[in-house]
């Protein structure tokens, strides 16, 4: 008589990998995204484009090499909630970049950045 084997089934170990394979295709691709919009609301689709651009900018990838990660920071958000002040941090292959923007909302509701600055450090 066989001994009925105990432990994990093999369908299990199958599911398991699939579920930390969404797990991380969602942190890689949507975090961020998702992170943003509960933390600041609107202005995020216009954070994230800008992220996302400047990743692949020339005129930054060609001091930086290309970019290994990024991070961000919210700096202020103003009293009427109508201003913000955002950095993000891209770390390159040669050296690293800091973008800061202040964005305002228009009488219209719509956020615009009225203001960017860049500084890299090697």
């Amino acid at each position: 008589m066989q001994e009925k084997r105990r432990g994990f089934p093999n369908w299990g170990y199958v599911l398991l990998g699939a579920l930390a394979f969404a797990g991380f295709y969602f942190v890689r691709n949507m975090g961020q995204k998702t992170i943003l919009k509960a933390v600041l609301g609107e202005p995020a689709n216009l954070i994230n484009k800008s992220m996302s651009s400047a990743r692949v900018s020339p005129r930054i990838t060609s001091r930086t090499g290309h970019i290994t990660s990024k991070n961000f920071k919210v700096e202020k958000l103003g009293a009427t909630k109508d201003s913000l002040s955002f950095r993000f941090f891209l770390d390159g292959e040669r050296a690293d970049a800091t973008v800061r923007l202040w964005m305002a909302r228009r009488p219209s509701g719509e956020w615009q950045i009225v203001k960017s600055d860049t500084v890299f450090t090697e």
